[in-house]
């Protein structure tokens, strides 16, 4: 009707929406929701307290500050300390009063088989023996070490590791130009000759037929340095130069104030092309893995909450096994689609991950409680081992067999850490997943996956083709290109900001240099990053626009669940649980308009105030869903969507008024342009004035003549006779006049209201109810109008 004011539905209050009732299925998602967000808020400080306490383990059970001082320490000193290729001292020593010779040359200076057996010598043994190059039998009875807090236990282990043997690539030319019968292969380890690591020198066990030879500090220094002229000269027949490709000295140490045992490792490497290396490392392990009580605090919590994990997954597993025996359905695709899904497998994970971490811990501890009862009783019980050489052999062999085993499975229990480590924030995550301000992180990359795959694909496969090229041109003269691995680092570091500008141009020349550079930085560093970022904005905007405006914080939620759980205690609420299997027996059909007080007989003792929440959160979760997501991406293409609407809509209009001012003005009138169809568009609202001010002037004096023909005392006393009726042609009586008036109204009034409405749509003027608007509503032609 006209003058009514339509009221929309978003306008309206929220009390006034709920007393007219909500969907059925409204109310059921929404309980649904705030049960998975109540879960979430009550797994959040178990997940924490889990993700606390095993940070703290891992931090004191590695303690990283102590084993990194002792190695650098034994780094240091061997590789600073351990001196050779003597010379006498100067004048000016002998004045200080130094008489000792002067060592030239270090670790590092050794490059040669020559240098090797120098550095053994005069500059390893004498370390440990406590003598510098004299022939001063040692003193047995003294520490033998010269270090204050690490003492030296047994002696020293020898050992060198032979290649295998086979055909020469060429074996005409290897026997004529070399007279060489045989060859090894090329030397290679995984982290390439350039620097071996400590997992590659641990994982090399000693094997049985691996030359060895002893070195007891229980022994004289003559006996000493003879064996190790036989065993370490250039022409000895223990050093086999053809096929051997490392020889490594280990010697274990113990440290009584950290009650800790350390593996010194110095191991020469000799590769097939002529390179020969050293590398010094020393690992460590604690006697003792138990000794700080907020270590065992934070295992017994964390052993707790792994038993709970068990427990809940169990019960989880248990339900669902007997649920589909229930319903007769197959119970290994059952487990099968419980596990597929990710928040279940990340549970599963979390279990499986801290079961193995524990059987390896407890393998661990056995290790070293192991190792302690070694170092306590038989041959190790002195400063100095006694007994026959093949009983200290023996002894001492074992001793390295078993911290070496220790070692590694130490990194073992390291890596299983780590993946531990990453397993515990995915099941943080699950956890976020159902608070909608907590779940903006996964959810972006949910949203991203699909073109995080296609961008990696196409960012890897440049990525590879400058490394390869950076190894191609550069591989050569460069250690950062010299393989693979290391190319792939270098690329990254250069995308990361590091620029290797300086080496590759000194190597490869300012032209190349540059072309790989500037080409590598353009195309990965600026272009491809840069649309990396893109995409994830892009997931980033989308997933933050779907949030919902009634959406609760953490803090709010959490102080929700707790005044919600006050209240329950208090027997002033119903669980939201209980709720919702309410209202799932009823099987209520989803268009079904619940209002607060049909809400309170379906669920018995449900209060109106907490129905009246209920239901007002529910219209608030179906208006944000109602409310679509939009990217940046999807805005713009929105946008193009809206500017390709209104190109159309412009053309269309000026096809119209062109169309119109062709047919008012005619075709002399010349093309259509702009300008004559605005003059056109004024002209014909000028003309629609003036026919409207001439309608209004038209309506007043029929309705002056239509007010004196209903009133003939007017009439008379206005000294019009009623020749002057008969003469108009209304020479009637009142009634008859009224009385065919009213007849023929609905029809002339039908005409009317058809012609002024066709009139208004032809000359795009207003319609005929703004014409008789403001006119009084008893005059004739508001009579027409009704």
């Amino acid at each position: 009707m006209v003058g009514e004011e339509v009221l929309d539905e978003t306008e309206q209050s929220m009390v006034e929406r709920v007393q007219q009732g909500v969907r059925a299925q409204h109310v059921i998602s929404h309980l649904e929701t705030e049960v998975n967000e109540d879960l979430s808020c009550r797994s959040l400080p178990g997940a924490f307290l889990l993700f606390g306490c095993f940070m703290v383990s891992c931090l004191l059970a590695d303690e990283s500050t102590l084993n990194f001082s002792t190695r650098s320490l034994l780094n240091e000193i061997l590789t600073e300390d351990a001196n050779f290729a003597y010379i006498p001292g100067s004048q000016f020593q002998h004045d200080l009063g130094a008489d000792q010779d002067v060592g030239m040359k270090v670790l590092d200076n050794a490059n040669t088989r020559q240098d090797v057996h120098s550095w053994f010598r005069l500059g390893f043994f004498p370390l440990f023996q406590g003598s510098f190059a004299t022939d001063d039998p040692a003193d047995t009875s003294a520490i033998v070490t010269q270090w204050e807090y690490n003492a030296a236990i047994g002696g020293v282990r020898l050992s060198q590791e032979l290649a295998p043997v086979e055909d020469c690539r060429d074996p005409g030319l290897a026997k004529a130009l070399a007279n060489f019968d045989s060859c090894s292969p090329a030397f290679y380890f995984r982290s390439t000759p350039l620097s071996p690591h400590l997992p590659d020198i641990l994982a090399r066990e000693v094997k049985a037929d691996n030359p060895v030879r002893w070195f007891f500090f229980s022994e004289d220094w003559a006996t000493i340095e003879a064996r190790i002229d036989a065993t370490l000269r250039p022409n000895s027949t223990w050093l086999q130069r053809r096929r051997g490709e490392s020889v490594r000295a280990a010697v274990p140490l113990y440290n009584p104030e950290l009650h800790t045992i350390t593996v010194v490792y110095a191991e020469f490497f000799f590769a097939r092309s002529g390179k020969q290396w050293a590398r010094v490392l020393a690992p460590t392990l604690k006697l003792q893995v138990y000794y700080k009580l907020a270590h065992i605090v934070a295992d017994v919590i964390c052993l707790l909450s792994v038993l709970r994990i068990f427990y809940i997954e169990g019960k989880e597993l248990y339900t669902i096994i007997v649920e589909a025996k229930q319903n007769e359905m197959a119970r290994l695709h059952t487990l099968l689609q419980h596990f597929t899904q990710f928040c279940n497998a990340v549970d599963e994970l979390c279990a499986v991950g801290f079961a193995v971490l524990v059987y390896f811990w407890v393998q661990h501890i056995q290790n070293t409680e192991t190792l302690s009862e070694m170092l306590e009783g038989g041959a190790f019980s002195r400063r100095v081992m006694t007994g026959s050489e093949a009983e200290k052999e023996e002894a001492l062999g074992a001793l390295l067999d078993h911290v070496e085993m220790s070692l590694r499975h130490q990194i073992t229990v390291g890596y299983i850490r780590s993946i531990c480590l990453f397993l515990v924030p995915l099941r943080m995550f699950k956890a976020f997943s159902a608070q909608a301000r907590l779940s903006i992180l996964t959810r972006t990359f949910a949203v991203c996956a699909v073109e995080l795959f296609h961008f990696l694909l196409v960012f890897f496969t440049l990525f590879m083709t400058w490394a390869v090229a950076g190894i191609v041109l550069f591989g050569n003269s460069i250690e950062e290109f010299a393989d693979f691995e290391r190319a792939m680092n270098t690329c990254l570091r250069v995308v990361l900001g590091e620029i290797v500008w300086y080496e590759v141009r000194e190597e490869a020349g300012p032209i190349v240099a540059a072309l790989w550079l500037w080409t590598f930085c353009f195309v990965n560093s600026l272009v491809v990053l840069n649309m990396l970022l893109a995409i994830i904005m892009d997931a980033y905007s989308e997933v933050k626009s779907s949030v919902g405006t009634h959406s609760e914080t953490l803090p709010e939620q959490a102080w929700e669940t707790f005044t919600h759980w006050k209240a329950r205690r208090a027997g002033q609420r119903l669980s939201v649980r209980e709720i919702l299997h309410a209202l799932e027996a009823k099987h209520l059909g989803g268009e079904i308009l619940i209002t607060p007080a049909s809400f309170c007989k379906l669920v018995a003792g449900l209060s109106p105030k907490q129905a009246e929440e209920v239901l007002i959160g529910s219209l608030q979760d179906a208006d944000d869903l109602q409310r679509s997501a939009h990217s940046v991406s999807g805005v713009i293409t929105m946008v193009g969507a809206v500017d390709t609407r209104v190109q159309a809509t412009h053309r269309n209009l000026s096809r119209l008024f062109g169309h119109s001012v062709a047919s008012s003005t005619g075709a002399e009138s010349g093309p259509v342009t702009s300008e004559s169809v605005l003059d056109a568009v004024a002209a014909l609202t000028e003309a629609f004035r003036e026919g409207q001010q001439n309608t209004r002037q038209r309506l007043d004096k029929m309705e002056e003549y239509m007010r004196l023909v209903s009133d003939p005392e007017g009439l008379a006393i206005s000294g019009l006779g009623s020749s002057v009726l008969t003469t108009s042609g209304l020479g009637v009586g009142h009634r008859a006049f009224v009385k065919s008036r009213t007849k023929s109204r609905g029809e002339a009034g039908a005409k009317v209201r058809k012609l002024a409405n066709a009139t208004a749509a032809k000359l795009g003027g207003p319609s005929n109810a703004q014409l008789t608007q403001g006119l009084n509503p008893c005059s004739p032609v508001m009579w027409f109008e009704s």
